[in-house]
């Protein structure tokens, strides 16, 4: 993870855009590299700009996040992808997921948490938190075991993230240096 994080926020809302950096912005090894008002410009300026973390919205106009997150991985995989989003359905949550997303937040979050959920997916690990990692152990529990899209230790690091454990507790209870 490099000294300081390079963030580019994707939302529709200019409030927001404008609440997060503002959140973000006095936290240390913090830089938002830029903003974006949708999913098309959301890709022109990560090409750009090089981010380490796009912090997406789900429902903009032109392009909406889905649909970001997909070309995201297809053609800028090693920036980490942390979606937050209003919606926090499994209809939502479940293509996300599919695409491989690094972490979901709800809007709801506060500073704190935005912060764990930036520099963990920043250092390789996933970031959902208690009430999504509920919803991902209901989407994998409804699929067969041989159509599961999580392995079992994925499964066990959801679990534990349901009973609200951070990802460096997640990490000493499984053995993980």
């Amino acid at each position: 993870m490099p000294d300081t994080l390079r963030i580019l926020l994707v939302d529709d809302h200019p409030l927001m855009l404008m609440g997060i950096q503002s959140m973000l912005e006095g936290m240390p090894g913090i830089t938002i590299a830029g903003t974006a008002s949708n999913g098309l410009e959301a890709l022109e300026k990560a090409a750009e700009l090089k981010p380490d973390v796009m912090m997406l919205d789900v429902m903009m106009p032109v392009m909406d996040g889905v649909e970001l997150a997909r070309r995201m991985r297809a053609e800028m995989p090693d920036v980490a992808l942390l979606v937050l989003s209003s919606d926090t359905s499994l209809a939502t949550l479940e293509p996300l997921l599919n695409i491989g997303i690094d972490g979901f937040l709800p809007k709801t979050s506060d500073a704190s948490t935005m912060m764990d959920a930036i520099r963990s997916v920043a250092s390789g690990y996933e970031y959902f938190g208690t009430d999504i990692a509920r919803l991902i152990e209901r989407i994998s529990l409804a699929k067969k075991a041989s159509d599961s899209m999580f392995t079992p230790r994925e499964l066990d690091v959801i679990r534990l993230s349901c009973k609200g454990l951070q990802y460096k507790e997640i990490a000493g209870q499984l053995g993980i240096k």
